[in-house]
């Protein structure tokens, strides 16, 4: 079990790496050609994009991966999901182009500002891409059931990431300017370019995987149920979302776009801290629904303790990194101005280490079924991220973003170990605790 664990923990992490390398490289060259404002107003509306593909990226695209782990194919029961999924995106793809369009005219921060002369372009390239990254998604999901991990995440950790660097340099050499609202087009129709380019070979992947096939109306009972277990895990992965992204999101409020750059630098290395993790729970949601399903408790309890432990082993070194020569990274990287990112990357990047060492306790309680317990606890540790943000934001900056950040990752992932060891009786972390006998 551990060797076929690390073999294909080996491939993911490894596509990974080179996709979140490419990524910083991403973030380099807008740093670098296009500047700390341009950077920031970025960086700013990707992560509403992330929250806003939730509902169907997160919520809908889980209960696919449920559905074809158990049977371990693309029935027609999960092509008839991610028919009516493809739908959804639609629907919230067009209504966040209407919240956005209002916000940009109404909103008084700099980054509206920034984005108000060039709205009626941004957003409608900001809608492609969500369109886009919410059916990558439900076909990431399904080809995770299918236990292709590696091969289910090439569109989006290797063409995507290169495709968007190439376009961001491309883009800056024919058209670049010295004007925010005139670079800003460029980096988000390189970002429309790279989502819709990596959809259409992601789906051209799996129709040759799977072939083609009718897929089944579903009866008003089963939509019903549907979209009640959906909207639970996309109420506890929005929430997830938000705790990931509110700093920067309050820090947008109070600062200029500039430190929202560097911010986004930092959340950028120390999330180099998190790919073992990211990788290795790609794989865990998978065998934790299998292993539950056939009734086998002790190799869910042991594929999760060796899953913690390599998390945690890739997740170590770069804290160190960054309390060693953490200033020089930023300023070699993206310029002497970015050094003041170091601190707050290496908050971040504890937290994430932290993370690791518990391991996949929410993913666990996901896939066992307890998606409401896990939306409740992840409302009130949002609840405390929030107020830390309004706290420490507006006196320390990205310190206090970077803060805050850590203390709600602990403070959550603390939430959720103690959770999954009541109601599995599994300790997901790197102790690896003996299996608790919970009464029948």
């Amino acid at each position: 079990m551990l060797r076929t664990l690390i073999k294909q923990a080996a491939s993911v992490a490894g596509m990974r790496v080179f996709g979140t390398g490419l990524s910083v490289l991403v973030s380099v060259a807008i740093a670098r050609l296009y500047g700390a404002d341009a950077l920031g107003v970025y960086a700013y509306c990707v992560a509403l994009l992330a929250i806003a593909a939730v509902p169907v990226s997160n919520g809908w695209s889980t209960m696919l991966l449920r559905a074809v782990s158990r049977v371990h194919k693309l029935g027609s029961e999960a092509r008839a999901m991610a028919r009516l999924g493809a739908r959804l995106a639609i629907g919230f793809a067009a209504l966040a182009a209407a919240i956005a369009t209002a916000a940009v005219h109404f909103a008084s921060s700099e980054i509206a500002a920034a984005l108000e002369p060039v709205a009626f372009t941004a957003i409608g390239l900001l809608f492609l891409t969500l369109l886009c990254d919410q059916i990558s998604a439900m076909r990431m999901a399904s080809m995770r059931g299918l236990d292709r991990p590696a091969l289910a995440q090439l569109p989006e950790s290797l063409v995507r990431p290169s495709l968007l660097l190439m376009g961001v340099a491309i883009g800056w050499w024919a058209f670049g300017s010295s004007t925010l609202s005139s670079n800003l087009p460029i980096l988000f129709a390189s970002l429309a370019i790279a989502a819709v380019v990596s959809a259409i070979i992601g789906q051209l992947i799996i129709t040759r995987l799977t072939g083609r096939a009718e897929s089944r109306r579903p009866d008003p009972a089963e939509r019903k149920a549907w979209f009640a277990s959906a909207a639970a895990l996309a109420g506890s992965a929005g929430l997830v979302q938000l705790n990931g992204y509110v700093d920067m999101l309050i820090l947008g409020s109070y600062v200029a776009p500039a430190e929202v750059g560097l911010y986004r630098a930092a959340l950028q290395i120390a999330m180099l801290a998190s790919f073992g993790y990211i990788a290795l729970n790609m794989l865990a949601g998978q065998r934790f629904a299998k292993f539950t399903g056939s009734g086998d408790h002790e190799s869910l309890s042991r594929t999760a303790t060796h899953l913690a432990r390599l998390a945690l082993l890739t997740a170590i070194p770069l804290p160190l990194i960054l309390l060693i020569a953490g200033e020089d990274i930023f300023a070699l990287l993206f310029g002497a101005a970015f050094e003041g990112a170091a601190l707050p990357a290496l908050l971040i990047a504890a937290g994430f280490t932290f993370s690791a060492a518990i391991g996949m306790a929410r993913t666990l309680l996901v896939m066992q079924g307890n998606e409401f317990l896990v939306m409740r606890t992840t409302f009130a540790v949002l609840v405390l991220n929030v107020v830390l943000c309004i706290l420490l934001i507006p006196r320390y900056g990205i310190i206090g973003a970077a803060i805050a950040n850590l203390s709600a990752n602990i403070g959550w992932n603390m939430l959720l170990w103690v959770l999954a060891r009541s109601r599995t009786g599994m300790d997901t972390s790197v102790a690896g605790l003996a299996r608790r006998t919970l009464p029948e």
